[in-house]
């Protein structure tokens, strides 16, 4: 994609009910803006973030006034999990309590704060335990099909858990034992990532990983399955998106249907 649409569709991108109609006026699949989406929200929470807990003790009076947590979240723009974990936190909650909870609602014992977290958990498409399990999901489809790539073309490897076991540390998803070559690069490695490529996650990214695998096994490929940027820099290694395993449709298809949302 290009950068200049790129912005016309991430400053457009407020909630879901923009995805569906962005998506017609750009002719983009719904789960790439569902995906943008998300990264986005992610993004300008982490910068909201100390700015909403300077601001917690005001916060968990009005809570205790009555104002529900849901409104709360709503009323200084923050994702509800997290408004939740704040209000929790100041109740004493643990942070592994916390968690649980989050992960089993129907066990808080008060009966105000069991209905509001349960609301909480499920307005939240971006910071609660099921939107946490669909990411994996999705991260766990990427890899399905390229390890469905290499299995068609016979082309052995170890995945990073096999590599992981025998005591090695960093390691992309795939450490090709046959390289491969694509595009007049020699590919010995093959990292999944289950989002849209854009600058910013691009740069963090490269500086963690790419540029080490690059050093440790030689030149790979890193793969976007939501879309990237058509420009993003590359050095010792090939950028791709779910285009070029267009020979997978109907794996392809499941990815973009799997949104973060319901």
């Amino acid at each position: 994609m290009d950068r200049e649409t790129y912005r016309e569709i991430y400053d457009s991108l407020y909630d879901f009910k923009d995805v569906f109609r962005l998506s017609e006026q750009y002719s983009e699949p719904v789960g790439m803006l569902a995906t943008i989406l998300n990264q986005k929200i992610v993004k300008m929470t982490r910068f909201r973030h100390r700015k909403v807990y300077s601001r917690e003790e005001e916060l968990f009076f009005k809570w205790r006034k009555g104002r529900p947590v849901l409104d709360l979240a709503e009323y200084v723009h923050f994702p509800p999990t997290l408004m939740a974990s704040l209000i929790m936190k100041n109740l004493g909650f643990p942070k592994k309590t916390v968690n649980w909870f989050f992960k089993n609602p129907d066990s808080i014992e008060h009966p105000r704060l069991r209905k509001e977290i349960k609301k909480a958990l499920e307005a939240d498409h971006f910071f609660s335990p099921q939107a946490h399990e669909m990411q994996c999901k999705k991260g766990e489809m990427g890899e399905a099909v390229i390890q469905k790539w290499l299995d068609d073309r016979e082309i052995p490897y170890c995945t990073e858990a096999e590599i992981r076991a025998q005591g090695e540390g960093k390691t992309p998803d795939f450490v090709l034992k046959i390289p491969v070559c694509i595009e007049g690069m020699t590919i010995k490695w093959i990292e999944s990532k289950a989002l849209f490529g854009d600058e910013f996650e691009h740069q963090q990214y490269s500086k963690k990983q790419f540029k080490e695998y690059s050093e440790i096994f030689g030149e790979g490929m890193v793969v976007y399955w939501y879309g990237c940027l058509d420009d993003l820099p590359a050095d010792g290694y090939l950028v791709k998106d779910y285009s070029f395993f267009e020979e997978y449709g109907e794996e392809i298809k499941g990815l973009f249907d799997y949104l973060v949302y319901w």
